[in-house]
């Protein structure tokens, strides 16, 4: 993250990455450096990236103001970005210069690399549960709803960790809870929209986690909540082979981003994934291909008639609690 504290930030910056949410957070916390009577005086925004345009906004002192703001929202290239890489190490202490970049900007860029060597590149990735449940417990705090640790995990099951979502669905929840009262597992429950995705693993990790008893109830809550057993048969079955690849790529020593642009997902569901293969053991990788194999069967032994989808799901699910 950047230090948007008064007085703190200043030079140029290079924000990108997935988490788009706490990327535009940051350029808001920038301009309310700012004075809004004297804003529309110090702060430039620019569509390109056109190097002249870009030093000279810069180069202009603030008026009225400590503070002067840029905001670029593209990215350099060419000369362009050659001259601005330069210039990065040369902007007045009284400006703030963001090149703001949607998504994860091209590491090969020499621009990129320039800025990263710096110390100025900021990459919002995606955040993990844990980061998630850390965002969660402070932003509860800030807006006077506090929330415990353990609370907090029940929460992010449930929301997943998208920024936004957490963001929306924490003021939902504080708000039926009511000014100052704390958010209990009951206004979760109650209040708070279920990523699925997220619940799905939640899911599959009890199951592995041989607590088939958890494991059951959380699927039960799926299909009370109407979720059909052929559709959660059929995301248990990807996330379950999701999880085997990346517990291949775990087992060949590749790398963080490697595993996640192999598996094709976000840098945060990649470490969701690769969390859960790690921790298998032998005999769970064994029953998990198992599972894998008995859950892409469900949709057919429904059609033959030889079993309902939910009992054929329950007992693909059961191979792995026993292992």
């Amino acid at each position: 993250m950047i230090a948007a504290g008064k007085g703190a930030l200043s030079g140029a910056y290079l924000l990108h990455g997935e988490e788009e949410f706490l990327k535009e957070n940051a350029v808001s916390s920038a301009l309310k450096l700012i004075d809004p009577a004297m804003r529309d005086l110090n702060v430039d925004i620019l569509e390109t990236a056109q190097a002249t345009a870009v030093i000279a906004a810069a180069e202009t002192l603030p008026f009225m103001a400590e503070r002067r703001v840029v905001l670029c929202r593209a990215m350099p290239k060419d000369d362009d970005a050659a001259r601005l890489a330069a210039y990065a190490e040369k902007v007045p202490e009284s400006t703030v210069l963001l090149f703001y970049i949607k998504g994860k900007a091209d590491g090969r860029s020499a621009f990129v690399k320039a800025m990263a060597r710096l110390g100025r590149s900021v990459d919002f990735a995606p955040l993990n549960e844990i980061e998630a449940r850390r965002y969660v417990q402070k932003r509860a705090k800030a807006i006077d709803a506090p929330i415990t640790e353990q609370e907090a995990a029940f929460f992010v099951s449930l929301a997943g960790t998208d920024c936004a979502a957490l963001y929306n669905e924490l003021d939902k929840a504080a708000a039926y809870a009511g000014a100052g009262n704390e958010i209990t597992r009951e206004v979760i429950a109650k209040i708070v929209t279920r990523d699925l995705d997220y619940v799905v693993f939640e899911v599959l990790d009890q199951f592995i986690a041989n607590r088939a008893t958890d494991g059951l109830r959380t699927l039960n809550g799926l299909m009370e909540n109407g979720e059909k057993p052929l559709m959660i048969a059929e995301r248990l079955r990807d996330k379950a082979k999701l999880t085997l690849q990346a517990r291949q790529l775990l087992d060949k020593r590749m790398g963080k981003d490697e595993i996640t642009r192999r598996l094709g997902v976000s840098s945060g569901y990649a470490w969701r994934v690769s969390d859960s293969a790690k921790r298998l053991s032998t005999a769970q990788v064994a029953a998990l291909t198992d599972a894998a194999e008995a859950l892409s069967r469900v949709t057919t032994m429904q059609l033959t008639g030889q079993a309902k989808a939910e009992d054929a799901l329950i007992r693909a699910l059961m191979l792995l609690a026993h292992r």
